[in-house]
């Protein structure tokens, strides 16, 4: 059994990106709810809802994206996947997936390795060298899985992602 395991920094990030969410979910309580409530409809009440509810959204979401256990069972051939905050785990067999792709990405932090497991051309899960300390452990929990190649990360490239467009794999 393989499961991941997140840098140290990654870790810190994950509880002040929670810490954040809680502070987010006070301000907005505070700011209606409070000794002084503000008016829904002024610019600061615009403003109260515009930093609490689209930062908690982006928060959740990329905790969502980024922030998961992936736990690769070599002996019955499965993959998990289990959110930071929530008690949510979904289990494939590796079956499941056509292959897996490999490409690096590249961000304000540097490059990085990365690899999605690929289902009818759609890539499905990330695996980011930036999340994970031991990819090359996880990868080679995959080996029953088929290497569908290298693809180059672009912009357009993370948009077919991001809405779950089919990629050209070559």
């Amino acid at each position: 059994m393989i499961k991941s395991k997140f840098p140290g920094h990654q870790v810190i990030g994950q509880f002040v990106m929670t810490g954040l969410l809680i502070l987010y979910g006070f301000l907005f309580y505070a700011g209606f709810y409070g000794k002084k409530p503000v008016p829904l409809f002024s610019s600061l009440g615009v403003l109260v809802v515009f930093v609490t509810v689209a930062q908690s959204v982006y928060i959740i979401a990329q905790m969502k994206l980024n922030y998961k256990t992936v736990i690769i069972d070599t002996d019955i051939k499965t993959i998990s996947f289990k959110m930071f905050l929530l008690p949510i785990t979904r289990t494939y067999h590796l079956d499941y997936f056509d292959g897996y792709i490999n490409t690096l990405v590249k961000d304000k932090y540097g490059k990085y390795p990365c690899f999605y497991l690929v289902k009818e051309g759609k890539l499905m899960y990330k695996m980011a060298g930036r999340f994970y300390s031991n990819l090359d452990e996880l990868r080679e929990g995959l080996s029953c899985l088929k290497d569908l190649g290298f693809i180059k990360y672009s912009f357009s490239q993370s948009l077919k992602i991001a809405f779950g467009c089919r990629i050209g794999i070559a």
